[in-house]
């Protein structure tokens, strides 16, 4: 009886050793005492692909966000470039070119201009 005592005493003494972290990371039973290396290799072997997934995941986002940034880059150049062609089409117009031409002391002409053909044929 007194062996029995004895061994009760060691095995409370061990179990407080490993505390709380012991209880709930006790593997032991599972693996009966060792260190199984066949499940640590399936285990690194499926951690590595996880991060090999959140690696691709994370390179997704970011090319996501940049054509994003992109589309938002062209839509804007293209608000500018039919804002400038408008103003070209409206500068274009004779009614606006003959308010620039008053700055110089143009007027508009009102005979219609003539073509000129020469007959260099004729001339030979």
């Amino acid at each position: 009886m007194a062996n029995a005592v004895k061994s009760n005493s060691n095995e409370s003494k061990t179990k407080s050793k490993g505390g709380i972290m012991d209880l709930l990371f006790n593997i032991d039973s599972l693996t009966g005492g060792e260190l199984p290396f066949d499940l640590l290799k399936k285990i690194f072997f499926i951690s590595g692909l996880i991060m090999v997934y959140i690696y691709y995941t994370m390179m997704a986002e970011s090319k996501i966000h940049r054509i994003e940034s992109v589309k938002m880059d062209l839509e804007e150049i293209r608000a500018d470039y039919t804002t400038q062609k408008a103003e070209y089409m409206k500068v274009g117009k004779q009614s606006y070119l003959a308010l620039a031409m008053k700055k110089y002391n143009l007027e508009l002409s009102l005979t219609p201009p003539i073509k000129l053909v020469a007959d260099k044929e004729k001339e030979q």
